[in-house]
């Protein structure tokens, strides 16, 4: 039985990695783990927000399956997921840093090894006084858990060597506030940050309104570039605070001995705005800086040094993972393995499309509260739901109760001209908004010859319920018609 190690930073770009295009962030140690694995080039989140991202791919069910809208959200374990399949195998499972997915009076009914710990966006360290708020982490300071957690997991890895085990690290870098200790608070020079135009230049009269909502809310019109450039800086120096960390895992792998022996995931929840159209943190919007992420395989045995171009969703990702390890999925689980097209050598193609949804709980806040600040983005600022669908370069996003969007990823790679209310796109439009609507009644359909709906495994009362689309539906209809 092959082990398992996942390694999920919180919030972490993929285009802020060196093995996706970034020239000056040299992240050796994920670039040495992409190159001798599998790097999946076009991977997208389920959903922009931490828990709806992590129980889809714990249990590969789509966010409206699940219906597990917001932050705060958590599962049963009785719902069928990743690691109650691998304890039931026999695995000792262990889990360091936040949550953010199982009911928590049941995380030790999971974990056989457990340091649970969420720092929520640094709320209690005093230099964070704005959404976009740089500082030094001090090196003794309780919030600097990143060295902990590598130090807790390579323990656990070390007491289970003898037998199959399940480790999961679960950093917090590099979430926002932007704050690292040193030698990582200097790293990298502001001066050499450069913004882009979409930090400034964005049309606030064809975006959605949660946008300048967000950004009113955030005080983002306190924010200098200066500023914007120092968080940028900690930003990268967060990065490179999980890349020793990662170097520093795989390393011990190497040296016990257990790399030959265990499959090891990479990959992160979700991205983060930073800066792009003048924002920060994430908010139910669908900009591939949010949910475009980071996603590489190592296998011990096969499948080395490949780039896979094909789209991929995160519920795929555990059905890979099991896959690989030789463990059966449950039926509840919707993801594809994509081990078969590995084993074929078809790298470039994959899933037709991808699905990506957010938002729900509460309407879109169309105007600014005067006077209400927020360090995050918490209601009533941006819960508004909304789904994305990519196929092929075109990328359709449509809110319930918010302006929608259209981009062409091939000429538009920033995402700044929205070709929703174009003429020329009118048929394009059309023809993705009822694919997205299929895509979202379908969510529930399985193959029913592999079904065992009376199995006692998977009872009636942890199974997900369906989302209330009739509303949204009736909107996407008269889009069509």
């Amino acid at each position: 039985m092959y082990n398992l190690v996942i390694i999920t930073p919180d919030q972490m770009r993929r285009d802020y990695l060196s093995c996706y295009g970034h020239e000056s962030i040299q992240t050796n140690h994920i670039d040495a783990l992409s190159e001798q694995g599998v790097t999946l080039d076009n991977c997208y989140c389920a959903a922009p927000l931490c828990a709806p991202s992590r129980i889809s791919f714990a249990t590969s069910t789509y966010f409206s399956e699940h219906n597990h809208r917001n932050y705060w959200s958590s599962i049963s374990s009785e719902v069928p997921n990743l690691v109650s399949q691998l304890k039931d195998q026999g695995y000792r499972t262990g889990m360091y840093g936040k949550n953010h997915l199982f009911i928590y009076s049941e995380l030790e009914k999971l974990w056989d090894g457990l340091d649970e710990i969420c720092l929520g966006n640094y709320d209690g360290h005093e230099k964070y006084e704005h959404s976009f708020s740089s500082f030094t982490l001090e090196e003794n300071h309780p919030y600097n858990i990143t060295g902990r957690l590598t130090d807790e997991a390579i323990g656990f890895m070390g007491e289970n060597k003898d037998r199959p085990f399940f480790t999961w690290i679960n950093y917090q870098d590099p979430h926002p506030a932007f704050t690292c200790p040193p030698p990582y608070d200097t790293m990298f020079d502001p001066d050499q940050v450069e913004l882009g135009k979409e930090f400034r230049e964005y049309d606030k009269d064809t975006e959605p309104v949660r946008n300048e909502v967000w950004r009113k809310h955030s005080e983002m019109d306190l924010c200098s570039e200066t500023q914007m450039r120092q968080a940028v800086a900690h930003y990268m120096g967060q990065i490179r605070y999980v890349d020793d960390s990662v170097g520093r895992v795989m390393d011990y792998l190497k040296e016990s001995g257990l790399l030959a022996n265990t499959v090891v995931l990479f990959f992160s929840d979700h991205g983060e705005l930073l800066g792009n159209r003048g924002m920060t943190h994430k908010i139910p919007v669908f900009y591939d800086c949010l949910t475009r992420i980071p996603a590489i395989l190592y296998h011990p045995d096969k499948y080395h040094g490949i780039r896979f171009g094909g789209l991929v969703e995160e519920v795929d990702l555990t059905p890979t993972l099991l896959d690989m390890l030789g463990v059966e999925a449950p039926p509840t689980m919707v993801g594809k393995s994509i081990c078969p097209a590995l084993d074929a050598g078809i790298y470039d193609k994959f899933r037709d499309s991808v699905l990506c949804e957010a938002g729900g709980g509460a309407p879109t806040c169309k105007e600014a509260i005067p006077g209400l600040k927020l360090l995050a983005p918490h209601v009533p600022t941006s819960f508004g739901p909304g789904a994305m669908l990519r196929e092929g370069s075109l990328k359709l996003t449509i809110y319930y109760d918010d302006r929608c969007e259209l981009y062409d990823l091939s000429s538009d790679p920033k995402e700044l001209n929205n070709l929703y209310d174009d003429p020329e796109y009118t048929t394009v439009r059309q023809k993705m908004t009822l694919k997205l609507l299929k895509r979202l009644l379908g969510v529930k359909v399985r193959d029913i010859k592999s079904l065992e709906w009376n199995d006692p495994k998977y009872p009636q009362d942890v199974r997900f319920e369906p989302l209330e689309m009739k509303e949204v539906i009736r909107d996407i209809r008269m889009e069509v018609q």
